[in-house]
């Protein structure tokens, strides 16, 4: 398959008059550390406390100015949703009382183009996002008029959208070298037929980095996204979805704005016929109340409503239930979750999320000494061990401002 994308390619660049510095993927140089990956200095913790109870608290600092991406919002997350068979938007948002800014539909290369479901969406002034998978016979049959067709098609009607090309599954069907050409090729078409889609990146591996050998390159990447179910059992929930989400949010929120596709919170199972409808409603609202409060870059969250779709018979849907219902209605009525698209692009500071929690603890608040010493090097020289790290009471740091919100649990870093 390799030598034939790379012949369609070649053939392709010459007929578009692309540059032939898409052939390769090319990296940005990796900016200096801020708040994460930094060496401490051979200073000595001082004290070291016998902590019992400290209470974790995210750490935001601001960033430097950063370039949004391709129809990110300044500030928030839309909202999106993925129905499964039997249900219509309007129905689902009528259901659920929140207009969504996103429509997500599942086709393959070669399917029937979907022009009803994109006039269906135009109709609802909501925003298209197509998966966008490979035929299963690819490899023998590249299928380049069909997706040059396609490209084609969605660009004459000059809307937003987004694609998320061949997502990326546990087990990859090609090498990484196949998979990267292949989605620098797809760009490529998509570029010259329809330059104003957003093409995504799309895993359900949380360990993938910027440094993934399947991480095809800032240069054809809008924006990237990561799978998000957390089925639930007699043990309780088999995942924990901000767990998932860190790492994965840490290697890219200086780069790319994440979506979440799609979320997923059970609240039933074919495991043992049981209903835990209290407990996925309760999910709910941590969930969505965490990513607002801890994690700003993460901009689009496409729920999937679908009902039993593991082989273990998970029921992810929304709208069973009333109970779930009403939980997922006041979790996404704050501000921060949008109902509208965005044109993005703009310039301005981000808000980052450190790799480290700070503490409240015995009344005061204590953030990680290796996070502040990246950007303010005249730190006390006593220090206070919390969970095996050396921290800082924030009353003993000049020169930062630094505060705490109390109630949603997140620490603020910023230069006066």
């Amino acid at each position: 398959m390799k030598k034939r994308v790379t012949l369609i390619l070649i053939s392709l660049l010459f007929l578009t008059g692309c540059a032939p510095d898409f052939l390769f993927p090319a990296r940005e140089e990796e900016p200096d550390s801020r708040f994460y990956d930094v060496v401490e200095d051979e200073a000595v913790v001082e004290t070291v406390a016998e902590v019992a109870d400290p209470v974790p608290f995210a750490v935001l600092y601001a960033g430097d100015d950063i370039t949004r991406a391709l129809y990110e919002p300044d500030m928030g997350a839309y909202l999106g949703v993925w129905l499964g068979p039997g249900m219509n938007k309007r129905d689902f948002e009528t259901t659920v009382d929140k207009n969504h800014a996103v429509f997500a539909i599942d086709m393959t290369i070669g399917d029937e183009f979907p022009t009803t479901w994109i006039l269906q969406a135009i109709a609802a002034q909501t925003t298209p996002l197509i998966i966008l998978r490979m035929p299963e016979d690819a490899e023998d049959d590249f299928p380049l008029a069909e997706l040059a067709s396609l490209a084609y098609e969605l660009g004459n009607y000059n809307l937003p959208m987004f694609v998320v090309f061949n997502p990326l599954t546990t087990t990859p069907a090609m090498s990484s070298e196949d998979y990267v050409l292949l989605f620098r090729y797809v760009r490529i078409i998509f570029r010259t037929y329809a330059p104003g889609l957003a093409f995504v990146w799309h895993t359900n591996d949380n360990t993938s980095t910027t440094e993934s050998p399947f991480y095809p390159g800032h240069d054809v990447v809008d924006w990237v996204g990561l799978q998000a179910l957390a089925a639930q059992g007699p043990e309780g929930f088999y995942a924990d979805i901000i767990e998932t989400l860190t790492p994965f949010y840490l290697s890219f929120q200086r780069y790319k704005p994440i979506m979440l596709l799609p979320m997923g919170i059970g609240h039933f199972s074919r495991r043992d016929y049981v209903y835990r409808v209290p407990e996925a409603a309760a999910e709910i609202t941590r969930v969505y109340e965490t990513i607002r409060d801890s994690f700003p870059r993460v901009r689009l969250i496409v729920y999937g409503n679908h009902g039993n779709t593991t082989a273990q018979g998970d029921d992810f849907s929304l709208t069973r239930e009333e109970r779930i219902i009403y939980a997922y209605q006041e979790a996404t009525a704050d501000s921060h979750f949008l109902s509208r698209l965005e044109q993005g692009g703009t310039d301005g500071p981000l808000w980052m999320r450190g790799a480290y929690s700070g503490y409240y603890y015995q009344g005061q608040i204590f953030v990680d000494r290796e996070l502040l010493i990246a950007k303010y090097h005249q730190l006390p020289a006593q220090a206070t061990e919390i969970s095996g790290r050396a921290h800082i009471n924030i009353n003993d740091v000049n020169g930062l401002i630094i505060e705490a919100d109390h109630t949603r649990q997140v620490i603020y870093i910023k230069l006066p």
